[in-house]
C-alpha cells in the first residue's frame, strides 16, 4: 500500500517540477490514482474472491514441476534468506511495484502499457481460478527447508494469485513500453523480479516462466485489439474535463491532436 501512494505522490510531483499542462496533470492524475484503487482495493476484493472459491490449492503440484525442472525455489530461498543484504533487496524489489509502475508511465507515456496492466490483472483472474496456488511460504510447513511439507489446509487468509505471477507480467509490460535508454533499468528491475519473486516464497520458479508468454498475449491485444481502445478514449475524455481549478481549465477541452 505504501508503494502504491508513493507512485501516486510520484505521478504528481511530476506533473508540478516539469510543469506539466493541464491535460498531463490530468492523465498523470487519473494514472496515480488508478495504481491505488488497483492495488489497495480492486486486487484485495479479487483476492477474496479466489480464496472463496477455491479454498483448495495446487502448490505441491508445482513444487513438483520446478523440482521436474530442475528448479529448486527453495534452495534460492534460503541462500538470500543467509544473507541480510539480500533479504532486504528482496523485500524492497517486490514491494515497490506500484512505484516502479508508476515511473514507468512517467518514462513511457504509452496507453499501451495502462491497458496491458489493467487488461493483465483482469486476464489473470480466470488463471488464478483454473490454476490456485499461494506461494510456498503460506502452502508449505518449513518452508524454506528442503524437507518442508504441503500442508492439507492454506488458510483463506492467502490469495491464490500464484499462476502467472502478475509480478513479474506487470515489471515485464514496463520493459515492453518504456523508452530508449529507460529500458535498461527496468529490464535490470525485471530480472530482479524474476528472482525476488521466487526468492521471497511468494511464487514458484513456474509461475514465473509463464509471465513471460501470458505478457507477450496481453501486449499483443493492448497493441491490437479494437475492444480495448476505450481506455485511451476513457483516460483522453476525463483528463479534458478534470475540475479547473485543479488542472487550470474552466470546462471540458479538445486534447492536443
Amino acid at each position: 500500500m505504501e508503494a502504491a501512494i508513493a507512485g501516486y505522490f510520484v505521478l504528481l510531483a511530476d506533473s508540478f517540477l516539469r510543469q506539466s499542462d493541464g491535460h498531463e496533470r490530468a492523465v498523470n492524475f487519473r494514472v496515480g490514482v488508478a495504481i491505488v484503487i488497483l492495488l489497495v482495493i480492486v486486487l484485495p476484493l479479487a483476492d477474496r474472491l479466489e480464496s472463496a472459491v477455491r479454498p483448495s490449492t495446487l502448490d505441491g503440484r508445482f513444487r513438483a514441476v520446478d523440482l521436474y525442472l530442475h528448479l529448486d525455489g527453495f534452495a534460492l530461498s534460503r541462500i538470500c534468506l543467509a544473507h541480510e543484504w539480500a533479504r532486504w533487496l528482496v523485500i524492497v524489489v517486490y514491494g515497490t511495484l506500484p512505484l516502479a509502475l508508476a515511473l514507468a508511465w512517467m518514462a513511457g507515456r504509452s496507453t499501451v502499457f495502462l491497458r496491458g496492466a489493467a487488461g493483465g490483472a483482469v486476464a489473470a483472474l480466470p488463471c488464478y481460478l483454473l490454476f490456485p496456488a499461494t506461494g510456498p511460504q503460506y502452502a508449505f510447513a518449513g518452508w524454506p527447508e528442503a524437507g518442508a511439507l504441503v500442508r492439507p489446509a492454506v488458510s483463506l487468509v492467502h490469495p491464490r494469485n500464484c499462476m502467472p505471477s502478475m509480478h513479474m507480467t506487470w515489471a515485464l509490460l514496463a520493459v515492453l513500453n518504456v523508452r530508449g535508454k529507460w529500458r535498461v533499468p527496468f529490464a535490470a528491475y525485471a530480472v530482479l523480479m524474476s528472482v525476488s519473486a521466487v526468492a521471497g516464497g511468494e511464487h514458484y520458479f513456474i509461475d514465473v516462466l509463464a509471465a513471460v508468454p501470458f505478457t507477450l498475449a496481453i501486449q499483443w491485444a493492448a497493441v491490437r485489439l479494437p475492444g480495448v481502445a476505450w481506455t485511451s478514449r476513457v483516460l483522453s475524455t476525463a483528463s479534458r474535463c478534470m475540475p479547473g481549478a485543479l488542472y487550470g481549465r474552466s470546462k471540458c477541452e479538445e486534447s492536443p491532436q
